[in-house]
């Protein structure tokens, strides 16, 4: 079995270094920054406040009522536009 242990100058791996993070940056969640989200989306808690009900009513909402939802890493956002079609049509 043989052993090649390879040498490399610091800039080398400082380059490197650069270069992976810059691609962990890129390949980021893009909803980690408020201004990265889209304005018309909102988070669960707030969608419950924009429609006057609890959490538990938006998420039975979402699970069985067919509430209109964004799934960004497990977080839940909604649409404010399509929040308001929602109570329109609820409301018929």
């Amino acid at each position: 079995m043989s052993v090649q242990l390879y040498s490399h100058s610091k800039s080398d791996l400082e380059k490197a270094v650069e270069i992976i993070l810059k691609k962990a940056t890129e390949f980021s969640s893009p909803l980690k920054k408020e201004e990265e989200q889209p304005e018309d989306l909102i988070p669960q808690i707030e969608a419950a406040k924009f429609l006057h009900v609890s959490i538990p009513t938006i998420i039975e909402w979402r699970k069985n009522k067919n509430l209109p939802f964004y799934n960004f890493s497990g977080r839940y956002y909604y649409s404010k536009k399509e929040l308001l079609e929602y109570g329109k049509n609820r409301r018929r």
